[in-house]
């Protein structure tokens, strides 16, 4: 087949794909998560969609030079084992609920997810449930159940279950989900194979990524010594101004990472459960990137105004209240994916800002060799945001597949991640893509990054709900 004709319709079904999960997200926002389901997520649509795009990729990478380009082969086909692992689990994985109350007879049947019946080779009994408090004696800490499983032949076995510590048995996992008096309902799922292959697309992908980075003879390594040998612009200020920014800098810089050790040390947990720690968090890592650019003062300027804005939103907002944990947030799993994803957020604002900064001085000045300057650091910060942003999504997967029994379950904040990770993915097609070569080009696909960030950061809390609305 024609590599001009699998180009377009790889691309071209990539962007019919972020379209079609964007009207998704406002279809569950209306009419709710189970018509998006039904209509989208679980249609036979959906999925040939998603094959075409893929079988087409992967022909056209096949029949084209980047054949030969190990990293971004690598790279594609662990994004194919990925969505290999997805199908399997969508054809053949087992999902469902099951209710137990202490002193019932022992269960051997559980409710699927479409109202059917299925059966366990083995029956399941509740001998204990309770709830754990905080000190108000309100709120819950952690909810709790003891399990006893029959096999058809000899004894019975024991199983403590709590949130996010799951017991598996013949292939089945059990996740605790709620307790209510002397009831327990239990999340069960049955899909070894599907999650297996995704697990393994997971980690070749960040296989891929660490070959992307250490490798020679790769676009990045070109990037980067091509940005060493031109450097980044610097912009006219008073040397007496600049000190007091970099000075500032570093005095929000300790301060917040004092108030976040307190935090840390106080709740138990990283200081990154709500959203206003989030921003705090944030605006910490800003802060940061303003001494590592100090050098690139046009750059280290926009990143100390946008660290400021970032520490006043949380301020606002009641960083300095801080609430009981939920119980699912109680894992080790949630700090390693919101700073994943947040320090890819913060590499996106940076893009924004470099963006925003070059434009303004090329409407002022013409200078077009100096938006290619700029456009060279934005290129390289868009490989740690997508990698970031990788990187926190499969973390996100490995907690959602602990606490919920599934990997993905299409909730609207982990649409929008993966709708920000595929547009900033068209950023790196520049073979692919000429237009998105040109310097004015990618600045103002930056922006567009960012908004479409900024949507996925806040608007998903306050417009289309979901899990992540504790946010």
């Amino acid at each position: 087949m024609n590599a001009d004709l699998l180009k377009y319709i790889s691309f071209g079904s990539l962007a019919l794909l972020v379209v079609v999960l964007v009207a998704s997200t406002m279809v569950g926002a209306v009419w709710g998560a189970p018509i998006a389901h039904s209509a989208v997520y679980s249609s036979p649509l959906f999925v040939a969609l998603w094959v075409v795009m893929l079988a087409s990729a992967l022909l056209y990478i096949f029949n084209t030079p980047m054949r030969r380009v190990a990293s971004s082969l690598f790279l594609h086909l662990a994004f194919a084992v990925v969505l290999v692992g997805a199908f399997v689990t969508y054809v053949a994985a087992e999902r469902g609920t099951l209710a137990l109350c202490k002193d019932a007879p022992p269960s051997s049947m559980f409710v699927t997810d479409d109202g059917s019946l299925a059966k366990f080779p083995f029956k399941v009994t509740l001998e204990h449930c309770a709830v754990e408090y905080y000190d108000d004696a309100v709120s819950p800490r952690n909810y709790t159940a003891r399990i006893a499983v029959q096999p058809p032949v000899g004894d019975a076995e024991q199983a403590s279950l709590s949130m996010n510590n799951t017991y598996d048995r013949a292939g089945y996992r059990f996740y605790l989900s709620a307790v209510d008096g002397d009831c327990v309902t239990l999340l069960v799922s049955r899909d070894s194979w599907g999650t297996s292959i995704a697990y393994a697309g997971f980690l070749l992908s960040a296989a891929g990524f660490v070959f992307l980075f250490v490798a020679r003879n790769t676009q990045k390594r070109a990037l980067m010594q091509r940005l060493a040998a031109v450097g980044y612009p610097r912009i006219k200020m008073p040397s007496s101004h600049w000190w007091q920014i970099v000075v500032s800098s570093l005095f929000f810089f300790v301060v917040i990472g004092y108030m976040g050790v307190r935090r840390w040390m106080d709740g138990g947990l990283f200081p990154v459960s709500n959203g206003a720690e989030v921003m705090m968090f944030i605006a910490w890592c800003a802060f940061f990137s303003v001494l590592f650019f100090r050098k690139s003062r046009s750059l280290a300027l926009g990143a100390f105004v946008f660290a400021f804005i970032c520490a006043a939103v949380s301020l606002l907002s009641g960083v300095a209240a801080s609430g009981p944990i939920q119980p699912v947030l109680r894992t080790p799993l949630l700090p390693l994916h919101v700073i994943t994803i947040v320090l890819s957020y913060v590499f996106i604002g940076l893009l924004a800002v470099n963006a925003l900064v070059s434009l303004v001085l090329y409407w002022r000045t013409g200078d077009y060799k100096r938006l290619e300057n700029t456009a060279l650091c934005g290129r390289v910060m868009l490989y740690y945001a997508n990698w970031l942003l990788m990187a926190g999504i499969f973390l996100g997967a490995a907690w959602a597949n602990i606490s919920w029994g599934r990997y993905w379950g299409w909730d609207p904040k982990e649409v929008w991640a993966l709708i920000t990770l595929f547009i900033c993915s068209f950023g790196f097609h520049t073979r692919s893509l000429p237009f998105m070569a040109r310097p004015l080009v990618f600045h103002y696909f930056c922006l567009v990054a960012f908004l479409v960030m900024l949507f996925t950061f806040f608007g998903v809390n306050y417009l289309l709900g979901g899990l992540h609305s504790y946010a």
